[in-house]
Order: structure tokens, then C-alpha cells, then sequence
């Protein structure tokens, strides 16, 4: 898959975005599971560059995240 699209994964989780060579890798929108979302950038599947994370109470972080992962915030995405 290359260019703007919604993937939808059998966990539950929602991607909605950019894809290139069939990764998560540009602009997007990843829910996860629980309904905890990340909008950012990607990079070949992984969170990196700006976003904003909101965990399920409604927290938000904003930041820079390199991974999947930013200070003080662990998750995995379910690729």
C-alpha cells in the first residue's frame, strides 16, 4: 500500500494515513485498542517526530516521540 488510507487490524486497533511500501510512514492516526490514540508523524511503522498521545482517562502528552515510545510513556502498536 502507498499513499492515504485506513487499516483497520483484527486487535482492534485503527490506523488512518499515510502508508509507504506498506508501512505506517507520514502523517497519521493510530487508536489503539483500549481507545488510547497517537496523531503524528510515523516512520516505517514507528511513532516518530511530533504528536500527541491521549491515554484513555483523557491525559495528553505532546511532544517529540522517537519509537514507539516517548518520556514517561510506554505502549506497543499492533502491527
Amino acid at each position: 500500500m502507498h499513499g492515504r488510507g485506513t487499516l483497520q487490524l483484527p486487535s482492534g486497533a485503527l490506523y488512518e494515513g499515510e502508508f509507504k511500501d506498506n508501512m505506517y510512514h507520514g502523517a497519521g492516526t493510530y487508536t489503539f485498542p483500549d481507545g488510547c490514540t497517537y496523531r503524528g508523524h510515523f516512520h516505517e511503522n514507528r511513532l516518530e517526530g511530533d504528536g500527541v498521545f491521549v491515554d484513555k482517562q483523557g491525559l495528553v502528552w505532546t511532544g517529540v516521540f522517537h519509537g514507539d515510545t516517548a518520556l514517561g510513556l510506554k505502549m506497543q502498536l499492533n502491527i
